[in-house]
Order: C-alpha cells, then sequence, then structure tokens
C-alpha cells in the first residue's frame, strides 16, 4: 500500500511503476479491464487500498508518461514495465 495523505489522496506519482499518471479512478466492485493498447493510454497499474473495505485504486498511464508511442512493442513476458 502506498503512503497516502491523511485525507487518502491518491499520491502525486505512481506507486507501483513511480512515474506521473494521467487519472486515478477507486473501485469497490466488480472491474472490467481491457488490456489492449490504444491511443490514449499505455497501461494502468492497480493498487489495493484499505481504507475500511476492499478496494482497487487504478492508475491511468498515458503514452508519454509511459515513454511509449502507441505503435511501439510491448514490453517482455514478466516484464514490469512498460
Amino acid at each position: 500500500m502506498s503512503d497516502d495523505d491523511s485525507d487518502g489522496a491518491p499520491p502525486e506519482r505512481c506507486p507501483i511503476c513511480e512515474t506521473p499518471y494521467a487519472s486515478v479512478s477507486v473501485h469497490e466492485e466488480g472491474v472490467a479491464v481491457n488490456l489492449v493498447e490504444n491511443e490514449r493510454f499505455r497501461r494502468v497499474c492497480f493498487e489495493p487500498i484499505d481504507d475500511g473495505g476492499p478496494r482497487l485504486r487504478f492508475y491511468h498511464h498515458t503514452h508519454e508518461q509511459a515513454g511509449t508511442t502507441p505503435s511501439s512493442e510491448r514490453g517482455t513476458p514478466g516484464g514490469r514495465l512498460p
């Protein structure tokens, strides 16, 4: 779990890959994730948070933030980044 501010706000940088992110979403119930590359986002990092119930925080990274382009090759299997 990341070191959130006392108000529960997400950290300034992604706690998973330590890069900037475009947006954050928090999910309490079922989640579907399409892992196919798209023109806007390169990857989404997932962080479990424990603030009274099971929740996941998603960090949405653009291609620019991930240092990739939409047509670039995918990371290697088992690789953490990109």
